[in-house]
């Protein structure tokens, strides 16, 4: 089969080998890249011209946009509110689990695996004094299932949850019993900042209703006065924006904002978490100020981090992390390290095509991993992802140990791709070097659809190396980029032939049913691929409700097995976290886990006890 142009590929070819020769490897941590975690000694002493400030100033891309406790959207938010409205459990940044937070330890689980008894830190108050007791969290979860609350993001997250039972005994212990078992009814907790149900509920409203009632069809909240006003209030955005109205049991408080620009915390005086009996970094209050600054343009970031303006960051691309690991000074004082990740991008494969818009090509399981073979994933990840990122075999992270170790990585290989196309009937009869098929009567070519961000280079590049890399095989593929929002659309109403996207995901037990049963092809939701039969769904939902990791892991191997022989992703790569922290502080933690450090546990180098606050001296 004859070729008409290879320019692209081997320019492309060509700037890997530059990328990959010329990038000096200042990561001083890369033979620990398949962990998930980096804990790094102090450093011996402070230079001379570091600042002896105890304020901690975050490098962000962004603003927090709305840090309304139950309302907030972003992820940047979600690290804010962890300081200021500590959960009840949070992602344990070390072991890829759960560790307590504002509960004393993980919950008693009963032995029908739906009820879990949790019970509340002693020394827990709100700033009036008075305690965070069970009352609290059943306010905090009715305000979440609430059908007026704003929250559409996170009202699903809970919908398992049935009912929370306050022990009549101990106002600080309760139980919650969900409706089933449910692999995520531990992990879903760490989802909601509690509330101060006297500060958002002084009139106790809610407290005529059940959690139960939430849930119920013929629960019509817009139908009583007092709660359409409660909501209204609740809903207000001043709950998300006015720092007066900013009211949590953590040790941090909001008290500067400028839109656009920074957040600044400040460490509260005298807080109950001083005196906490337990060694709990989650609770930590180590610098007396946290500031977050949203720097976007690359070069402006750089600089800032040049002239040490910045202490830490996880939101530099590889390119200006790489250039400023050539910088002496920088690697001076810095802590810079590039970590796995849980997140992966990966191009989706239209299983189920309608054969009219899209022609049923890629319902042939030999079709789509003779393209999986075509993806040059490792060139990719030299030219896209700078060689800083990791390849996955399947949708789980090798970091996890649900990870199926007996899934091998595809290699690029023409011959092998031209073998199953071969077989599949796919053949070049015209002579156009594009191989073609009579399907559903007519012969068409073997010319596919490849939905991509409009946005930004590197989706551009990514795209148009896996459009070269393709043709050898005899395949033309059209690219097609499109905003964020119509990608999103055209994906969950199934009018494509192949997307790019990601995913992120964590190290918690996942619920494999938004993206791979079949009920969310047919309902428009994540499984945008048409994956999936009645043997598979039924392993899905085997997963979802099993709580026992000696039952449940293999489960979860199996079926990344079946994900793995009928392709319906070609799994791309997973991009390095890019983490940096300042070497004035020490308490170093980086991981693979969301946020990747712990702000509020990092200590300023020589001051010992005098960083902390009074209370924890």
């Amino acid at each position: 089969m004859k070729r008409n142009s290879i320019g692209l590929f081997l320019l492309l070819l060509l700037l890997a080998a530059c990328t990959n020769n010329g990038r000096q490897q200042n990561d001083e941590h890369s033979e620990k890249k398949k962990e998930g975690y980096l804990i790094l000694p102090d450093e011996t002493k402070m230079m001379a011209d570091w600042s002896r400030d105890n304020v901690l100033v975050i490098h962000t891309l962004s603003d927090a946009g709305y840090l309304h406790p139950t309302n907030y959207t972003f992820q940047n938010a979600r690290l804010i509110l962890s300081l200021t409205h500590p959960a009840l459990l949070t992602i344990d940044q070390l072991k890829m689990g759960l560790a307590p937070c504002m509960s004393k330890e993980l919950p008693v689980v009963a032995a029908d695996e739906m009820q879990f008894t949790y019970t509340l830190l002693d020394e827990a108050t709100w700033d009036d004094g008075s305690p965070v007791t069970a009352e609290d969290v059943i306010f905090t979860f009715k305000v979440a299932k609430f059908p007026l609350t704003d929250n559409p993001l996170h009202k699903s997250v809970c919908e398992n949850l049935k009912t929370i039972v306050a022990d009549l005994a101990d106002p600080k212990r309760f139980t919650m019993v969900m409706k089933t078992k449910y692999v995520q009814a531990v992990s879903m907790v760490s989802d909601f900042p509690l509330l101060s149900r006297s500060f958002f509920d002084p009139e106790n409203v809610l407290a005529n209703y059940t959690v139960e009632q939430m849930d119920e069809p013929s629960f019509k909240p817009d139908q009583v006065p007092a709660l359409s006003k409660w909501a209204a209030a609740f809903n207000d955005s001043k709950n998300g924006n006015d720092l007066q109205f900013f009211y949590g049991c953590g040790p941090y408080k909001v008290t500067g904002w400028e839109s656009g620009q920074s957040v600044t915390l400040e460490r509260k005086p005298n807080h109950w978490t001083g005196s906490l009996k337990g060694d709990n970094i989650y609770l930590k209050s180590y610098p007396e100020k946290i500031i977050f600054k949203a720097v976007k343009d690359e070069n402006a970031a750089m600089l800032e981090f040049k002239s040490q303006q910045f202490d830490a960051s996880t939101a530099l691309t590889s390119r200006v992390l790489l250039e400023l690991q050539r910088d002496s000074n920088f690697n001076r004082n810095y802590h810079s390290v590039f970590l796995n990740s849980y997140s992966f991008t990966y191009m989706a494969m239209n299983m189920r095509p309608d054969g009219i818009k899209h022609k049923r090509i890629l319902d042939d399981v030999g079709v789509r991993r003779a393209i999986a073979l075509l993806t040059p994933v490792d060139r990719i990840i030299e030219v896209v992802a700078l060689g800083r990122a990791s390849r996955w075999p399947s949708m789980v992270s090798p970091l996890k140990k649900e990870f199926n170790n007996d899934l091998k990585l595809l290699n690029y290989d023409v011959a092998e791709a031209s073998r199953l196309l071969d077989e599949a009937g796919w053949k070049d009869t015209d002579g156009d070097n594009i191989r073609d098929k009579v399907v559903d009567g007519e012969r068409i070519p073997l010319q596919l659809e490849l939905l991509s961000m409009v946005q930004g280079n590197m989706a551009k590049d990514l795209a148009n190396m896996i459009v070269e890399a393709v043709y050898p095989g005899g395949i033309k593929i059209i690219l097609k980029p499109v905003e964020g929002s119509v990608l999103r659309q055209m994906s969950t109403d199934h009018d494509f032939d192949l997307v790019l996207s990601s995913w992120a995901v964590s190290s918690l037990p996942q619920d494999f049913n938004q993206v791979w049963s079949t009920a969310s092809w047919a309902n428009k939701g994540s499984n945008i691929t048409g994956f999936g039969n009645a043997g598979s769904d039924a392993l899905i939902d085997s997963i979802a409700v099993t709580l026992d990791e000696s039952r449940r892991i293999p489960m979860v191997r199996r079926l990344q097995k079946i994900i793995y022989d009928e392709q319906p992703y070609v799994f791309l790569y997973s991009p390095d976290r890019k983490v940096v922290i300042h070497k004035r502080f020490g308490n170093v933690i980086m991981t693979a886990e969301l946020p990747s450090f712990i702000p509020n546990n990092l200590l300023l180098l020589n001051t010992g006890a005098a960083s902390m606050p009074s209370d924890m001296q």
